[in-house]
C-alpha cells in the first residue's frame, strides 16, 4: 500500500512538469518538450506498461511463472531507471526512487550479484547463459554509483563495492578460450564483460579506490573490432575507456577511443542519420537503436569535452536532431526504426520501453545539464542550438526559436537571471548556416569570430533579449557522406538533402505520390526553395518546433511524365506522426540537363496541404 501511494504522489507531482497544458507549451522548445514527454513516459500511467515498483524490480525479483520481458538481464531496467532519475530528482522530491532502491537491494545476493544465484562463473561453464546477467548488473552498478552521488547513502555504496567485487571474481574465470567461445554472440556476448569498463572507472573516481580502475584497464581492450559487436555494448564500452582516462590520466585509454572513433564515423556502421546501427555490419539486418544514439551523441561530447575540437559538437548535435529526435515516439519512449540509406520506417512500434526510453531521456539530462551551454568568469558559451533552458546559481537564460525573419531562422535568447556581470556571450558558429545576425533587444550589434564561436563583447543583465538571425543552408548529402550545395550539382546524384541542421524527408501521409512504385524520382536542384507558409501537418502541434524549416521541390516522378511539387520536412517531426514511412534519398539534377529538357514545366502540378 506504502508503494502505491508513493506512486500515486509522484505521478501527481509530474503533471507540473511531464503533463503540459497548451499555454505550457506554446512557451518551451523542443528539446524540454521531449525531455518533458520521456520524463512523463517513466512516471505517468497514460501508456503501458506502465513503470510500477513491480515491474521495474522483475528483473531482480524474478518470477519464473510469469516473467516480464529480459527479466534475466539482471537489473538491467531496475539499474537504468535508478540511474536517470537519480539525475531528475535533484529537487528532493525523490521519494518514489528512495523506495525502488530500499526494495532493489533486497534482492542482492551474498555473493554481492543480483538476479540468478544458480549460475555458476567458472571457465569451463561461462556461456551464452551468463552474460544476460552480467549485463543488467553492470547496468546496475551505475545506477548504484549514480544514486549514491544523490544521497550518499553509505549502505548504497556498500552494496556497489559488493557487487563490482563479484564482477571482478567473475571476471578472473575470463580466459582467451571463454573469449573465443562469446565470440560473434553479438548482445550476449563479450560486450557484456567489456561494459563493466564505464561502471569500475565511476565507482573509482567516486571512492579513490583504484583497484576497480585498474580492473577496468584490463577488461575493455578485450572488445575486439566491430565486426558483428552488438553496437551499444561497443560504445558503452568506449565511454568507460574515457571516463578511466579521466581517473588515471593514461593517454592509451584516451588515444584508443579516438582511434575507434575516427574509423567508426568513416565506415559503413555510421548511418545518414548520423548515429550507428544496432548491430555492426548489418549482420542482423538494418536497425539502429535509440541507446546506441545516447551512446554516440555522449561518446562524441566527451571528445568535445577533453579536447575542444567542434567537430565532435557538430556530430553530437547532428544525432540530436536526425536520429534521437526521430527516435523518440509519440508516447515518449526512444526506440528502433527499420532503416536503410533511402528510406526510413519503423514497420512496427518499436518502442524499446526495456532499454531505450531511459537511455534517451539519459542523454538528454547530460546533453542539457552538461555540454549545452557553459558558463565560466563572466562568459556564456552556448555550444548546441537547442531550443530549452539553462540555469545555474549566477545565471538562467531560456532559448527559443522563433519565426522567420528576413529569409532568416530566429533563435530568441531570453536572459531571466544574472547574478553575476556577464560580459561575453559567445555562439558556436555553425556549419549548416551561412552567416548569423545578432539583435540585442531589437538593435543589431556587432560580433567576432574566433576558434569556431561568434562572440559578443557586450555587457548583459537580467531582462536583455538578444536574437539570432541565421541564414540555413541548403546541402545535399550524397552517397560518399559529402556535402554537395544544390548549384553544384551538374549530372544526377543521390543524395538526402538537408536544411540547416535537418535531414529533410517526404512523408507518405503528405504525398503518397512521391513514394508510390517506382518512387525513383528526380528532384530539380534550382526549384529547392524555403517555404515559410507551410503549416504542420495534422497530428503535429499547432506550433511548428522545427521554426518553418520547409523546403518545396520540383520533380519528376520515376513512372510516368509529370512536373509534380512536394515538401521536404524535417524527418524529426515524425514523431508526433507516429513515423510514418519517410523517403530520405533520392535522385536531384539540374532541370537544364539535355536528360530533362523534354519535361513541360508548365503543366507544373502545385503541392496543396
Amino acid at each position: 500500500m506504502k508503494t502505491i501511494i508513493l506512486l500515486l504522489i509522484s505521478l501527481l507531482a509530474l503533471n507540473s512538469c511531464g503533463g503540459l497544458s497548451e499555454k505550457e507549451d506554446a512557451n518551451i522548445g523542443e528539446f524540454t518538450h521531449r525531455m518533458n514527454m520521456a520524463k512523463e513516459r517513466l512516471l505517468g500511467t497514460k501508456h503501458n506498461p506502465v513503470f510500477t515498483p513491480e515491474f521495474i524490480l522483475a528483473d531482480v525479483n524474478l518470477n519464473p511463472i510469469d516473467p516480464r520481458r529480459f527479466d534475466n538481464y539482471s537489473g538491467d531496467i531496475s539499474g537504468r531507471y535508478i540511474e536517470v532519475l537519480s539525475t531528475a530528482c535533484k529537487d528532493g522530491k525523490c521519494d518514489y526512487l528512495h523506495d525502488i532502491v530500499r526494495q532493489a537491494l533486497k534482492y542482492q545476493h551474498p555473493d554481492g550479484r543480483f538476479g540468478d544465484p544458480a549460475l555458476v562463473f567458472k571457465e569451463e561453464l561461462i556461456g551464452r547463459d551468463h552474460m544476460p546477467l552480467l549485463w543488467g548488473n553492470g547496468r546496475l552498478l551505475a545506477g548504484l554509483v549514480e544514486y549514491y552521488k544523490l544521497t550518499r547513502n553509505e549502505q548504497v555504496l556498500q552494496a556497489a563495492r559488493r557487487l563490482a567485487d563479484f564482477f571482478l571474481s567473475a571476471y578472473q574465470e575470463v580466459t582467451p578460450e571463454v573469449s573465443k567461445r562469446l565470440d560473434g554472440r553479438g548482445a550476449d556476448g563479450i560486450i557484456c564483460f567489456t561494459q563493466y569498463t564505464e561502471p569500475l572507472a565511476m565507482l573509482s573516481m567516486l571512492t579513490g579506490d583504484s583497484k576497480y580502475a585498474q580492473a577496468a584497464a584490463k577488461v575493455y581492450p578485450t572488445l575486439p573490432e566491430r565486426t558483428t559487436l552488438h553496437s551499444h555494448g561497443y560504445l558503452t564500452t568506449m565511454r568507460g575507456a574515457l571516463q578511466l582516462y579521466e581517473f588515471d590520466k593514461n593517454r592509451q585509454h584516451f588515444d584508443y577511443v579516438v582511434k575507434a572513433y575516427a574509423d567508426l564515423v568513416a565506415s559503413d556502421d555510421y548511418t545518414i542519420f548520423g548515429s550507428v546501427k544496432e548491430y555492426f555490419s548489418n549482420a542482423r539486418g538494418g536497425r539502429d537503436e535509440g541507446c546506441s544514439t545516447a551512446d554516440f551523441i555522449q561518446l562524441s561530447l566527451h571528445l568535445y569535452k577533453l579536447t575542444g575540437n567542434i567537430d565532435y559538437l557538430e556530430r553530437a548535435e547532428f544525432a540530436i536532431f536526425n536520429s534521437l529526435y526521430y527516435n523518440q515516439y509519440f508516447t515518449g519512449d526512444f526506440g528502433s526504426h527499420t532503416l536503410n540509406r533511402n528510406a526510413s520506417r519503423p514497420d512496427i512500434m518499436s518502442a524499446c520501453w526495456w532499454c531505450c526510453t531511459m537511455a534517451g531521456l539519459r542523454v538528454m539530462q547530460v546533453i542539457r545539464n552538461d555540454y549545452f551551454a557553459e558558463v565560466n568568469n563572466g562568459s556564456i558559451k552556448l555550444n548546441l542550438y537547442l531550443d530549452t533552458d539553462y540555469a545555474n546559481e549566477q545565471v538562467s537564460f531560456s532559448v527559443l526559436k522563433g519565426k522567420m525573419q528576413d529569409d532568416c531562422h530566429t533563435y530568441n535568447i531570453d536572459f531571466k537571471k544574472i547574478e553575476q556581470p556577464i560580459t561575453s556571450f559567445a555562439m558556436r558558429n555553425p556549419s549548416w548556416a551561412d552567416n548569423v545576425d545578432m539583435y540585442l533587444n531589437g538593435k543589431k550589434v556587432e560580433y567576432k569570430s574566433a576558434n569556431g564561436y561568434l562572440m559578443l563583447e557586450n555587457r548583459l543583465k537580467a531582462g536583455d533579449a538578444l536574437q539570432l538571425r541565421l541564414k540555413y543552408r541548403t546541402r545535399i548529402i550524397d552517397m560518399n557522406n559529402n556535402f554537395v550545395k544544390p548549384a553544384d550539382v551538374t549530372r544526377p546524384i543521390n543524395g538526402t538533402l538537408c536544411y540547416g541542421p535537418y535531414i529533410l524527408g517526404v512523408d507518405t501521409h503528405a504525398d503518397i505520390v512521391f513514394s508510390s512504385e517506382p518512387s525513383n524520382n528526380v528532384v530539380f536542384v534550382e526549384t529547392i526553395a524555403n517555404s515559410a507558409g507551410i503549416k504542420a501537418m495534422d497530428g503535429i502541434k499547432a506550433r511548428s518546433f522545427v521554426g518553418d524549416a520547409y523546403l518545396t521541390a520540383n520533380y519528376q516522378h520515376g513512372g510516368f511524365p509529370s512536373y509534380y511539387q512536394t515538401v521536404f520536412r524535417p524527418i524529426s517531426e515524425l514523431t508526433y506522426l507516429r513515423h510514418p514511412y519517410s523517403m530520405i534519398t533520392t535522385t536531384f539534377a539540374s532541370g537544364t540537363t539535355d536528360r530533362f529538357s523534354h519535361i513541360n514545366k508548365s503543366a507544373l502540378v502545385p503541392w496543396k496541404e
